[in-house]
């Protein structure tokens, strides 16, 4: 017979090792978004010259590229995505937008070379409002999974614990 302190020791052990796989991502994630100018999901009111993401690691100087297009699929950046040479943690990365960008939606893809040799990939979009036009409705950004990752191996854990125990209870009864 199974002792209940060692079903919750099993249990223990098993949310343990759910949380560390789950917390590996974090620690993969080498080079993460961490902010943009203009702003994920923002408005701006003046068109922008250029869009720059800041990440939370220094990046490679080659490897990394940002691409921002239009609500028809239109590239609208010059294709010259680039460290920032005013950032001395090599963590900025800017892309140079054509001129005249018109009232809309647009929606910035990025890829990153962080210095350990791994890659991270997202986008974000921001929205042009300068007056001209009503301003449409951004929709939603995916964010990271990982708080919701987390979570939901804690609860798995939680119930597992709960599953033994009433086990042990039900078997004494």
């Amino acid at each position: 017979m199974v002792s209940l302190t060692r079903m919750v020791r099993v249990g223990v052990v098993l949310v343990a090792l759910m949380t560390g796989f789950v917390g590996v991502r974090s620690v993969l994630a080498h080079a993460d978004y961490v902010s943009s100018d203009p702003p994920a999901d923002g408005t701006v009111t003046t068109v922008p010259e250029r869009v720059v993401i800041v990440f939370s690691q220094e990046l490679k100087p080659e490897g990394n590229t940002i691409r921002v297009t239009d609500a028809r699929g239109n590239q609208v950046d010059r294709g010259d995505t680039a460290l920032d040479r005013t950032d001395p943690n090599r963590k900025t990365l800017v892309v140079s937008l054509n001129p005249g960008l018109s009232d809309g939606l647009y929606t910035v893809n990025w890829k990153n070379a962080s210095m350990d040799g791994h890659s991270e990939t997202g986008r974000f979009r921001f929205q042009i409002s300068t007056g001209t036009a009503a301003p449409a409705q951004l929709p939603a950004t995916s964010g990271s999974e990982l708080p919701w990752l987390i979570l939901l191996s804690l609860g798995t854990g939680v119930l597992l614990i709960g599953a033994l125990v009433r086990h042990h209870a039900l078997r004494r009864s």
